[in-house]
């Protein structure tokens, strides 16, 4: 009897991985950015500073176009903004965590200014490395990243901070493990039940 009540059990378990829906692990979907900064002698050093103090939302996987990832600024007819782009083949910003660090990697950001007409942009990201507290979420990075030639040569440290946003993905139970539950359940109730029809009637 307690094998029976072993493989009715087996049985409901191979059913319930047939028909359960898939699990949800936690990811990061994007960062939001509650601050920033940048060390630099260059031209546009003040300007760059003001847009990266501002507040905004970094999506992850994905490219922001120009007033997307943070609020440009406007400042004698020209505007300045912060973008992120795959045009001279960078990869979309993301983020990794390993216990208490973050490193993203914003090998596609861009400083951009435009005037009616003109634009000029200048890529200024590398992978971001930095400090993560997993209780509150909350993260500060920083790069280095050389501008070569011209009014913006020079060694520039950026810096940012902001809180890692969590979302849920689906995650498929594999079919091996539903077709062995299954198969399982299968194999051990047929031997259970030719057992039972060789087992003599008691008198």
């Amino acid at each position: 009897m307690k094998y029976a009540g072993l493989w009715i059990a087996m049985g409901v378990l191979s059913l319930s991985l047939s028909l359960a829906g898939p699990a949800s692990a936690a990811m990061m979907t994007q960062l939001e950015l509650t601050g920033g900064a940048v060390n630099y002698d260059g031209k546009y050093h003040a300007m760059m500073d003001r847009v990266l103090g501002q507040e905004g939302t970094l999506k992850l996987g994905q490219f922001q176009a120009i007033g997307e990832l943070l609020p440009s600024l406007d400042k004698a007819c020209e505007t300045y903004s912060l973008f992120t782009s795959g045009f001279t083949g960078e990869a979309a910003p993301t983020a990794t965590i390993s216990g208490s660090s973050i490193s993203i990697d914003l090998s596609s950001l861009f400083f951009g200014i435009s005037r009616g007409d003109s634009h000029k942009t200048w890529n200024i990201g590398e992978l971001a490395t930095g400090q993560y507290n997993p209780e509150t979420k909350e993260f500060t990075v920083s790069w280095d990243h050389l501008f070569e030639g011209g009014k913006q040569e020079g060694l520039a440290t950026f810096f940012l901070k902001g809180i890692a946003e969590m979302g849920n993905q689906p995650v498929a139970i594999p079919a091996s493990l539903v077709l062995y539950a299954t198969g399982l359940f299968g194999i051990g109730s047929l031997t259970w039940w030719r057992k039972r029809t060789l087992v003599p009637s008691a008198a």
